[in-house]
C-alpha cells in the first residue's frame, strides 16, 4: 500500500503499519511519502480465553476464575453526550478544577467531611429486620427516623390535594365485566377477560396494537375492526367498550355519575347499586355518524360481583395503622378519578396520559406532530391522598395525503407529480418509514376503509398487474379503476400495499390519506430535537401548566359527579413542602487531591490529573472514511485531532505510547478501511477487517497485545456502532472508543467540534477502559458515609437494571429476551467496577441470574482485595416499581443471600437493598418564598432531598435532585430502602446516595441518580446494542445460507435472538462508558 508518510523512517505505523518507508520531515512539513506495500497482519485478534458468560466460577472463596459476563453501554462515545455528559477540560473558572468550588488542602477537605458526618443526627440507626425462617423479609423495612443534615428550603410539588366529603364511600363494589357480542354470547363463549368471573384486577391491556414499523402504536379502530372483535371474542378497544357500557347503563337505568369503569374488565359503584350475581345486560349500539350502514350492533354485557373494596383501609394506612399500601383501593380511586377523562371523545390515552388534538398541536415534519396532555396518577403519602400532576407530550401522526409523505421523504421536489421520478432507494425508505400505519382510502357506494401499510408496488399504477377474476383476465391496477369509473390522476405513481405477506392489495397512493391521531413511537434525529423543544418548560412554565391542569381536573371531576357520588374534590393549589439541600461531597483526583465541587455540582479537568491514570502503551486507531476526507495537515485533519487527543491523556496524567504532537514523527498504527460501497485506502473493507488489522498493527508495533482501538466513524449511524461494539466487546476483547468525526472535527466539511473539553471527556473514557480511576472520595473510606471510618468493614456496592424489548421488536417475536445487568464495586475508591450481563425471558422484570452473577462479583471482589471478603452489600436496583417491590425481595434479594451462603457457609455480610426510581411524574420547584432553594435557571440545587409529604407513610422512601439541569425541569431520583441490614439512618443513606453522584466516571458533573444503577442500565443496553449486532449478523448469514437451500419460510421459525458472551478481557473495567 502507498499512503503520505509521516516523517522519515516507519511511516505511519513503524515495523509494519501502513506507509512503508515514507520520506519527508515532521507532520506539517516537507513532503509526501514514499511507496511501500503492507501486508495486512496475520492472525486474526479472536476471542481470547474464557469468553462467555459463566466460563470459570470456582466454587467458593479462593476457588478458580470467575465467569465472563457480558455487559454494556448506550450510545455514541466520545464527548460527554448522554445523561451526565459535558463538563470536561474547559468551561468556567481558571486554576485547577475550575468551574467548581476551587481547590482545597486536604486537611480543610477533611475537617470539612468530619464536621459534616459529625453534624448528621441520622447517620445511622438501629437494624429491624424481621424476617421468616427462611431468612426472607417479611416486609419492607419502615423509615428508621428523619433526616436532619442539611440546609432548610421551601419548595412546591407537583401534587394536588384530594380532599374527601361526607359523600365518600367506605367502600366501593367490584364487579367483573364481560361484553360480547350478540353472535359470541350466542355461541361458545369468549369474549373480554376470557370467561366469566376472571377475578379481581385481571383482563387484558385495551385497545388492539398496530401491525409493522416500529414506530406505530395503534390507530383508532374502524366499526369494521371493532365489530369483528366482538364477534371474535377479542380485547375490544376501550373506547367502544366505554361506548357499551355508557349504553348499557342508559338503557337499563344504572345510577348516573356512579359508575367507573377501567376499559377493559373492573367496575366500580360506591355501593350496592348492581345485583351481586351474575347478570346479563342487553345493549343494542346505534351506528355513529358516517359509519356503514344503518343496523344496530347487539352486545351483551355481562357483571358478577368480585368484592368490596375498603377506601376505609386508606386512611388507615396514612395514619400508619396499616403497614402495606392498599393496592385494591388505591386501584379503585385511581379508575374513579381516570373515569372522567378516558371518556372524552376529545382525547387520546395513551397509558397514564391523557393526550388532545387541539391543545398547542406542533408539527415536526414527516407527518408527525406533538400533542399536548397531561399525566395523572393517584397518590396515598404523608400528606394525605393526592393528585399527581405533569405536563405530557406526545408524537403522533398528523392526516397527510400519503404522496405528500412519500415525497417529503424521499425528497422530491415539485411535490406528489414528481414523486415517479424519485430514486428509488430514498422512495423505499420513505416508505419503510410508514410501515404500519393505517391510510384511508374510499370505496364504492361513498364508504371509506382503513388499513396498515405493508408497502409500496415496485411499479407504477398502470404497470402494477393483478387479475380480476370477475372479468377473467389480467388488468392493471389504473385500468380497474378507470373502467370502474374512477380515473386516476396520477397513474405512473405506485400503489400501496395494504395487504399482508401473504396476499398483496394495491391501492393507488394518490387515493390513499394517513389517518390521523396515530401514536409515533419512532423519531428521526430532526423530529426528536423538535419533540425535545417543544416538551422542554422551565420550571415557572412547569408550575403554570400544572395548576392549570388541575383546574381543568377538578372541573372534570365535578361535572361527572366524582364529587357528588364518589366523594372526592380536588384543591387547586400545589403542595408546598419542606426539604434540605445536602452538602457536597469534597473529591480527590490525583493531583489536586482536593477540591469543592461548588453548589452546582459542575467543574472541569483543568490542570487535573486522574485518581490512578492507566498507561496506554499499545494502541491503533480504524478510520472509517475516506483517507484522503482526513488524511491531510493543518486544522480539522485527522492528525490535528489525535495531537489534542493525545495531549489531553498526557495532561490528565496517562502515559501514551506514540503520542501525536507538533514537530514530532510519532503516531499510533493507523488503518483506514474507507467508507461503505466507497473507495480511499482500505477499500471498504469494512468494520471487522479495519479493527483487526489495526489490533494487529498495534501488537506488531509494541509488542504487546493492543490495549485500545479508537475508531472513527463520520456519522452517528446505530447500525455500525453495534457492529463496532460486536467486534471490540465479542470478538476481539480490546475496548474500543468511538468518535464521530462531525463531533470531533475531523474532517473538510467538520465546522464545529472537538478541542479540548472533547477531547478530556474522551480520556476519562479511555482511562476507564484500561482500568484506572478519574475520580474519588477525598479522605477514600475515612470520610464515606456509614460505611467508612474508625474500624469500617470491608463493602461491595451494587447495582442491576434489566431493558426490555420496546416497539416492533417486543411485537415482532413474543421471544426477544429482556436483558438484565449486574455490576459491583471492586474496591474502596469506587472507580473499578465489575459487570455481568445476562439474558432472560421477555418483559420480565426480576433478575432470574441474580444469584449467579452475584457469586461471580463477589469472587471478583475476593481476587481484587488480597483474598478478602466484603462485609457490608449495598445493592442500588434500578427499575422496579412499587407493586413488585414484594416480588423482587423474595427472589433477588434471597438470591444474594443464598449466593453467599454458596461461596461459604456461614458467610453472611450485611445487605442493604435500595430501589431507584426513575420514571415518575413528581417534579420539586422552588417556592416563590424561598430564593435559597432556587439554581439560576429556576430549579431546585443539587443535593435538595424530599423525605417527607409526598413519601410513603410507613417506608424508608426519599426524593432526591442531585444534578444541575441543562434544560427543561429536573427530576429527581426516588429512592426506596426495602431492606436494611446495615444500619443506616436517613441522613447516613441519603448522604451516600447523594455523594456517590459525585464519583460517576465519566463526567464532571453530579449525575442524576447515583452511579451503581446508572452503570447497570449502561450495562444493560450495551447488552442489547450487541443483542441486536449479533441478531443482524445471524440475519446476513442465515441470508447468505438460505441463498443455496431453504428460505425462511421453508425452514420453519427462526432461533430467539442471542449473543456471545463479552470477552473475558473487559469485564472487571468500565467498557462499556
Amino acid at each position: 500500500m502507498s499512503g503520505r508518510g509521516r516523517g522519515g523512517g516507519g511511516g505511519y505505523s513503524g515495523g509494519g503499519g501502513y506507509g512503508g518507508a515514507a520520506g519527508g520531515g515532521a507532520r506539517g512539513g516537507g513532503g509526501g511519502g514514499g511507496g511501500g506495500d503492507r501486508g495486512y497482519g496475520g492472525g486474526g485478534g479472536g476471542r481470547g480465553g474464557g469468553g462467555g458468560y459463566g466460563g470459570g466460577g470456582g466454587g467458593g472463596y479462593g476457588g478458580g476464575g470467575g465467569g465472563g459476563g457480558r455487559g454494556g453501554g448506550r450510545g455514541y462515545e466520545g464527548g460527554g453526550g448522554g445523561r451526565g455528559g459535558g463538563g470536561g477540560y474547559g468551561g468556567g473558572g481558571g486554576g485547577r478544577g475550575g468551574g467548581g468550588g476551587g481547590v482545597v488542602s486536604p486537611a480543610a477537605a477533611a475537617a470539612t467531611l468530619d464536621a459534616i458526618l459529625k453534624s448528621a443526627k441520622s447517620l445511622t440507626a438501629p437494624v429491624n429486620v424481621e424476617t421468616t425462617p427462611d431468612g426472607r423479609p417479611l416486609g419492607v423495612t419502615r423509615r428508621p427516623n428523619a433526616g436532619s443534615v442539611g440546609r432548610a428550603v421551601q419548595l412546591l410539588a407537583n401534587y394536588f390535594a384530594l380532599a374527601t366529603t361526607p359523600a365518600f364511600p367506605g367502600q366501593a363494589y367490584h364487579y367483573d365485566v364481560e361484553i360480547r357480542s350478540v353472535e359470541a354470547a350466542g355461541g361458545a363463549g369468549g369474549g373480554r377477560g376470557g370467561g366469566r368471573g376472571g377475578g379481581r384486577g385481571g383482563g387484558r391491556g385495551g385497545g388492539r396494537g398496530g401491525r409493522g414499523g416500529g414506530g406505530v402504536a395503534a390507530a383508532p379502530a374502524t366499526p369494521e375492526e371493532e365489530a369483528a372483535a366482538a364477534a371474535a371474542g377479542e380485547d375490544l378497544p376501550p373506547r367502544l367498550a366505554h361506548r357499551i357500557m355508557a349504553t348499557a347503563a342508559a338503557a337499563h337505568g344504572w345510577p348516573v355519575g356512579a359508575w367507573r369503569f377501567d376499559g377493559r374488565k373492573n367496575l366500580y359503584l360506591p355501593g350496592e347499586l348492581l345485583p351481586r350475581e351474575v347478570r346479563d345486560w342487553a345493549v343494542a349500539l346505534k351506528p355513529r355518524e358516517g359509519e356503514r350502514g344503518d343496523r344496530e350492533k347487539g352486545f351483551v354485557v355481562t357483571t358478577k360481583w368480585v368484592a368490596c373494596v375498603g377506601l376505609a383501609q386508606l386512611q388507615d394506612y396514612l395514619a400508619r395503622r396499616q403497614h402495606t399500601a392498599p393496592r385494591d383501593a388505591m386501584q379503585a380511586l385511581d379508575v374513579v378519578i381516570r373515569h372522567a377523562f378516558v371518556v372524552d371523545p376529545r382525547c387520546t390515552v395513551i397509558g397514564r396520559g391523557f393526550y388532545y388534538c387541539d391543545e398547542g398541536v406542533m408539527p415536526l415534519g414527516g407527518g408527525a406532530e406533538v400533542w399536548s396532555g397531561f399525566q395523572q396518577s393517584f397518590k396515598a403519602v404523608q400528606a394525605g391522598l393526592m393528585l399527581n400532576l405533569d405536563s405530557a407530550f406526545a408524537a403522533f401522526m398528523s392526516a397527510r395525503p400519503l404522496p405528500e409523505l412519500l415525497a417529503e421523504g424521499a425528497g422530491v421536489r415539485g411535490g406528489p407529480a414528481q414523486l415517479a421520478a424519485a430514486d428509488p432507494h430514498r422512495l423505499r425508505a420513505a416508505a419503510r418509514a410508514l410501515v404500519g400505519f393505517k391510510v384511508e382510502f374510499p370505496m364504492p357506494g361513498g364508504r371509506s376503509r382503513r388499513k396498515a401499510l405493508a408497502g409500496l408496488s415496485e411499479a407504477g399504477a398502470d404497470r402494477t398487474m393483478f387479475m380480476n377474476e370477475k372479468e377473467g383476465r389480467e388488468m392493471s391496477v389504473a385500468e380497474y379503476f378507470r373502467t370502474t369509473g374512477r380515473p386516476l390522476r396520477h397513474p405512473g405513481l405506485p400503489c400501496a400495499n395494504v395487504g399482508d405477506r401473504r396476499r398483496a392489495v394495491f391501492i393507488p397512493v394518490e387515493l390513499c390519506t394517513v389517518v390521523a391521531g396515530q401514536r409515533r413511537m419512532k423519531l428521526d434525529s430532526n423530529q426528536s430535537a423538535g419533540m425535545i423543544t417543544a416538551a422542554k418548560q422551565d420550571p415557572p412554565v412547569k408550575k403554570d401548566a400544572c395548576v392549570k391542569q388541575a383546574k381543568k381536573v377538578a372541573d372534570a371531576l365535578g361535572a361527572a359527579g366524582t364529587e357528588k357520588c364518589w366523594g372526592l374534590k380536588l384543591a387547586p393549589g400545589m403542595l408546598p413542602l419542606s426539604g434540605r439541600v445536602l452538602p457536597n461531597p469534597v473529591l480527590q483526583y490525583g493531583d489536586p487531591q482536593a477540591f469543592d465541587a461548588g453548589p452546582l455540582g459542575s467543574w472541569n479537568l483543568r490542570n487535573v490529573k486522574f485518581v490512578d491514570p492507566r498507561a496506554l502503551d499499545s494502541w491503533a486507531v480504524a478510520v472509517m472514511m475516506n483517507q484522503a476526507d482526513v488524511d491531510f495537515d493543518g486544522d480539522n485533519s485527522l492528525w490535528q485531532f489525535l495531537e489534542d487527543l493525545s495531549g489531553g491523556m498526557m495532561r490528565c496524567g496517562m502515559r501514551v505510547a506514540s503520542p501525536v504532537a507538533a514537530g514530532s514523527t510519532d503516531s499510533p498504527p493507523v488503518e483506514f478501511g474507507g467508507m461503505p460501497g466507497g473507495g480511499g485506502r482500505g477499500g471498504g473493507r469494512g468494520i471487522e477487517a479495519t479493527m483487526r488489522a489495526a489490533a494487529d498493527a498495534a501488537a506488531a508495533r509494541y509488542k504487546k497485545p493492543a490495549q485500545l482501538v479508537l475508531v472513527v466513524l463520520p456519522e452517528k449511524t446505530a447500525e455500525e456502532y453495534r457492529e463496532v461494539k460486536r467486534v471490540s466487546d465479542i470478538e476481539l476483547g480490546i475496548p474500543s472508543q468511538v468518535v464521530v468525526a462531525s463531533k470531533a472535527r475531523i474532517g473538510y466539511r467538520a465546522f464545529k467540534g472537538g478541542g479540548p473539553q472533547y477531547c478530556a471527556n474522551v480520556a476519562m473514557k479511555i482511562n476507564n477502559k484500561l482500568g484506572g480511576v478519574n475520580v474519588t472520595l477525598s479522605g477514600g473510606l475515612r470520610n464515606m458515609p456509614v460505611l467508612g471510618g474508625a474500624g469500617a468493614l470491608p463493602f461491595m456496592i451494587m447495582g442491576a437494571d434489566v431493558t426490555h424489548p420496546t416497539g416492533a421488536a417486543a411485537r415482532a417475536d413474543a421471544r426477544d429476551p429482556s436483558v438484565a445487568a449486574v455490576v459491583a464495586s471492586l474496591d474502596q475508591s469506587l472507580g473499578r467496577w465489575a459487570s455481568r450481563v445476562l439474558l432472560q425471558a421477555g418483559r420480565q422484570e426480576v433478575i432470574t441470574g441474580m444469584g449467579g452473577a452475584t457469586k461471580e462479583l463477589l469472587l471478583e471482589f475476593y481476587r481484587a482485595n488480597k483474598q478478602t471478603k466484603p462485609q457490608r452489600l449495598v445493592m442500588y436496583r434500578d427499575g422496579v416499581s412499587e407493586g413488585q417491590f414484594e416480588q423482587v425481595l423474595a427472589e433477588e434479594y434471597t438470591a444474594l443471600r443464598r449466593a453467599c451462603r454458596e461461596l461459604e457457609d456461614g458467610y453472611r455480610p450485611a445487605i442493604t437493598f435500595v430501589v431507584v426510581q426513575k420514571r415518575h411524574n413528581t417534579r420539586l420547584l422552588p417556592s416563590p418564598d424561598d430564593r435559597g432553594a432556587a439554581d439560576p435557571k429556576g430549579n431546585v440545587v443539587p443535593g435538595t432531598v424530599v423525605d417527607s409529604g409526598i413519601t410513603a407513610p410507613d417506608g424508608f422512601d426519599f426524593y432526591l435532585n442531585s444534578h444541575a439541569g441543562l434544560q427543561g425541569t429536573n427530576k429527581p431520583a426516588h429512592y426506596h430502602v426495602l431492606v436494611d441490614e446495615i444500619g443506616f439512618g436517613a441522613d447516613g443513606m441519603q448522604l451516600l446516595t447523594y455523594w456517590l453522584c459525585y464519583l460517576y466516571q465519566r463526567t464532571t458533573k453530579s449525575v442524576s441518580y447515583c452511579p451503581p444503577a446508572y452503570y447497570a442500565d449502561r450495562a444493560a443496553f450495551r447488552g442489547r446494542t450487541l443483542l441486536a449486532a449479533s441478531s443482524s449478523a445471524s440475519d446476513s448469514a442465515s441470508e447468505s445460507a438460505s441463498r443455496g437451500g431453504r428460505g425462511a419460510a421453508e425452514g420453519g421459525a427462526s432461533a430467539p435472538p442471542t449473543f456471545a458472551g463479552i470477552h473475558r478481557n473487559l469485564t472487571n473495567v468500565l467498557y462499556f462508558m
